[in-house]
């Protein structure tokens, strides 16, 4: 068994490295820069509009904005940018950290294109919720539905995936207090279940609303104080990262391809930018534009990365003890003991509340994709309990599975979806800039941005379903 799973191992991650370094990489780059030029910086110029988003009252019924942005925030932070983070900088060095905050600045410009083309060609399901994506851009616009149902089986094995993953992390983290993993699982997967087999999707949706900021908050305020504790050191620290960036030391490799690899890579897991997965989120708002859903998506990025994940690696980084560990001890047991050296036991306490509610939120939120995606497929009631058994099923296996094997075939399945999104969003660059102009002209006037079909006769195809007027929340108060 040790021996076949070497074998898996050893494929999964050549496999991997040949995509990201020789395809995936290169088209992630260029794409994103396109998407940055197309959108004229949009990411940079409305960040803080993006922000102030959130806090806009919601009209109508259905998904809110904040909801859609929460459950997508939920996906993206899990073990990603914790136990994501220490395998960066243990395998990429300090610099791989710099290269993230790149690849999340500029592929935020992405999750606004996929997010609002969600958004731009959702659709309703048989319980007349709205829904979209990846899978249904592909197949209702681009008129291919065998790419969309191989995108979307794709996208369900990969978050699918992720979910092992996390609760491999929960296990883990749990394990440093003599709680045994298959307890672990069983619990966790028992929990799972009574959420999952609630009716529709209210139950996830309302989980993910309240536990984004009830984790997000704390877990920024006590790595603030991380940086106050030891703000002698922070100069040093940043030097660092800048420093490892381009020129990485001989102990992470000594090649900078290397660590701008591992800081795309963990960006990929972590952020979700251009993949595809968080536009089924935004697809499920009720919303007066597509726009909008943008750029919620787009501070959703901001959100994971910018701050969530420099965070987690500033914990490590401003741990000498704990650096000196790297290669010794791994993932978010390498975390544990830099908080540790932080705050004691308490922060140790701490930490595992905080991989508790990120990676479960994670679950919920991923499984809130793959509900989307199996919808693509079929809509129907045994589909939808497939999908949560096949949940149940990664949460207990992955408790228990090896953590190296579970993150590779992660990054091959994203490796993949990524591909196939990034290329469609260069042939559906147009109706994400047409709806970016209509949006701002209309807030640069002062109004609230509205859209209803038939405002852009030019962009507009058989592939737009919705956007009456009578279904604007915003025309409807």
């Amino acid at each position: 068994m040790a021996q076949e799973q070497s074998l898996i191992d050893a494929f999964l991650l050549k496999g991997t490295d040949i995509l990201f370094n020789n395809i995936v990489l290169y088209v992630y780059i260029c794409v994103a820069i396109l998407y940055t030029i197309l959108i004229k910086g949009s990411q940079f110029r409305y960040m803080l509009h993006a922000g102030r988003l959130l806090f806009n009252k919601h009209q109508g019924s259905g998904t809110s904005g904040f909801a859609s942005y929460a459950i997508g925030t939920a996906s993206r932070v899990g073990a990603g940018n914790m136990a994501g983070i220490m395998v960066a900088i243990s395998t990429g060095g300090p610099g791989a950290l710099f290269w993230m905050w790149i690849m999340a600045l500029f592929g935020s410009a992405m999750s606004f294109g996929e997010s609002t083309l969600a958004q731009f060609y959702k659709e309703k399901n048989a319980l007349g919720q709205y829904v979209g994506g990846g899978s249904y851009y592909i197949r209702s616009r681009l008129n291919m539905p065998v790419l969309a149902t191989i995108f979307a089986l794709i996208m369900i094995t990969a978050n699918t995936s992720v979910n092992g993953i996390q609760a491999n992390t929960i296990a883990n983290s749990l394990a440093a207090y003599n709680l045994d993993k298959n307890v672990t699982g069983i619990m966790l997967a028992a929990i799972i279940a009574v959420i999952l087999f609630s009716p529709g999707r209210t139950a996830v949706i309302k989980a993910c609303t309240y536990i984004v900021p009830v984790m997000a908050v704390p877990y920024l305020l006590f790595g603030l104080l991380v940086l106050i504790i030891n703000y002698k050191d922070v100069p040093d620290m940043f030097a660092l990262i800048f420093s490892e960036a381009f020129s990485p030391s001989a102990a992470f490799g000594g090649a900078i391809g290397h660590t701008i690899v591992t800081g795309l890579r963990r960006s990929l897991f972590s952020n979700d930018a251009g993949m595809g997965g968080a536009a089924h989120a935004a697809a499920a708002a009720t919303t007066s534009h597509p726009a909008r859903q943008g750029f919620l998506q787009m501070f959703s990025v901001f959100t994971d990365t910018l701050l969530i994940c420099s965070v987690s690696g500033f914990i490590l980084l401003l741990s000498p003890s704990a650096m000196d560990k790297i290669g010794e001890i791994h993932g978010i047991n390498l975390m544990q003991y830099a908080m540790t050296e932080h705050f004691g036991a308490f922060g140790t306490l701490f930490l595992t509340l905080c991989v508790i509610l990120f990676s479960f939120s994670t679950i919920l939120g991923n499984f809130f994709y793959i509900q989307t995606g199996v919808s693509a497929i079929k809509d129907t009631k045994f589909a939808y309990n497939t999908a949560v058994v096949m949940t149940l099923m990664l949460v207990l296996g992955g408790s228990i599975a090896n953590l190296q094997t579970i993150w590779n075939l992660g990054d091959f399945l994203m490796g993949f979806m990524a591909l196939i999104n990034l290329i469609v969003l260069i042939i559906l660059r147009k109706p994400v800039v047409a709806l970016l102009n209509h949006y701002l002209a209309q807030w640069r006037q002062g109004k609230v941005p509205v859209y209803v079909k038939g405002d852009l006769p030019d962009v507009e195809t058989d592939a737009v379903t919705q956007w009456n007027r009578e279904d604007n929340p915003e025309l409807n108060k």
